[in-house]
């Protein structure tokens, strides 16, 4: 089953949740992260994010930084989503899911994720402000 999406579509927070927390009833933990566009950012008004993605590259990286983490934590199931694209203020960006038997390693899972996809994954980012417009650089 595929775990790992990057998806330009939508998708409802509700019935991610529910379905992957009924697909692992019997875990001790269930941590989620949902990073969502921001109104502002550089203290200027953001009108859209763009993100651009490789997605070849970006799963291939993504299933490679999962696996590492996985050799270190007891890593029940996961689910991540990432959206690229033109996305607005407020709406979702990206979706990590996973369940574990203990929440330090679901924790431990989730910061390492975005951690990784703020500083490395192939993903190209220009914030539209109502004057102007700027590339971010990853974060280190």
């Amino acid at each position: 089953m595929k775990k790992i999406y990057f998806q330009k579509k939508n998708f409802s927070l509700n019935k991610e949740i529910e379905n992957f927390s009924k697909k692992n009833a019997n875990v001790g933990s269930i941590i989620s992260f949902v990073g969502k566009v921001r109104g502002v950012n550089n203290n200027k008004r953001l009108k859209s994010l763009n993100i651009h993605c490789y997605k070849k590259m970006a799963l291939h990286q993504t299933k490679k930084i999962v696996k590492n983490i996985k050799k270190k934590n007891s890593i029940i199931d996961f689910l991540i989503i990432h959206r690229f694209g033109c996305l607005f203020p407020t709406e979702k960006i990206v979706l990590i899911l996973v369940a574990t038997k203990h929440r330090n390693e679901g924790f431990e899972f989730v910061n390492t994720i975005i951690s990784w996809f703020k500083s490395k994954i192939t993903f190209w980012k220009k914030e539209i402000y109502y004057k102007d417009s700027e590339w971010l650089e990853k974060q280190k």
